[in-house]
């Protein structure tokens, strides 16, 4: 059985069980499948060993297991980030200039996963799904502040695209940025990504103390200094704070 074929099998068993009233024997698995009970069994097996479903040892049938939980855990705590975010973001945006962001880490990139936008003139765009540079935004640094060197560095293997005359182009450099971000707890980016715009970035984090998330605020460079960079800081942190705190996240747990 090629290993597509079995994903798709052991998703059916998942889906299955999820449906069944009970526990369900090897024999009328494989009846249902349209295989053979040795086959069936293999499967069984895989998913045991993960935690996925686990056996009655009276009965020998199978049920879900409590590995199913984490995944429900995890689906509703991302839930609850988008519900938090989108609570704090769509404040401020409310209150004047700001656009809001919220976004992730995919590999090499990120990725904004909410976009809120202010009722101000200028309107800086970006869509959920939409990729983003990570080492030209402040929410992309942000995300980038518990790397270690290596992995910055690592960012710089292929060539990175230079969006502006201020775009950070050599590794060294971030690395001095992330440093120095981790120390105070937010990133910015001034002039990097999009010319003219000012942008403030803050991590979330889960109830682990790990950054899953990130939080931004931009505004144009117009309205500098009558909106400092760092009072725009302050209230990106206490918005991010929020959000971890209710995803969990205690200071005293934060990792050294």
């Amino acid at each position: 059985m090629s290993t597509s074929l079995s994903l798709e099998k052991g998703l059916h068993i998942l889906n299955m069980l999820k449906e069944a009233n009970g526990a369900i024997g090897v024999r009328e698995m494989a009846r249902r499948l349209d295989v053979s009970p040795s086959v069936a069994q293999r499967l069984l097996n895989t998913l045991a060993e993960q935690g996925f479903v686990e056996q009655d040892i009276s009965t020998r049938r199978y049920q879900l297991g409590y590995a199913v939980l984490g995944l429900a855990q995890h689906v509703s705590q991302r839930g609850r980030l988008l519900d938090l975010a989108r609570k704090e973001l769509q404040k401020l945006a409310d209150g004047g200039c700001f656009n809001g962001f919220l976004g992730v880490q995919r590999g090499s990139v990120g990725v904004y996963v909410l976009a809120v936008q202010s009722n101000s003139p200028v309107v800086i765009r970006a869509q959920p799904g939409e990729t983003m540079p990570l080492h030209a935004t402040a929410l992309g640094k942000a995300l980038l502040l518990d790397a270690d060197d290596r992995a910055i560095s690592k960012l710089f293997e292929n060539t990175v695209d230079c969006y502006t005359d201020r775009t950070i182009t050599e590794p060294d450099k971030l690395i001095q940025q992330i440093h120095s971000g981790r120390g105070l707890g937010y990133a910015t980016a001034i002039s990097e990504n999009v010319e003219g715009v000012i942008s403030v970035g803050a991590p979330v984090r889960d109830d682990t103390g790990s950054i899953i998330a990130a939080m931004s605020l931009a505004f144009p460079r117009a309205v500098y200094p009558k909106v400092k960079i760092t009072d725009v800081a302050q209230i990106v942190l206490e918005a991010s704070n929020r959000v971890s705190s209710g995803l969990g996240f205690e200071r005293s747990s934060q990792r050294e």
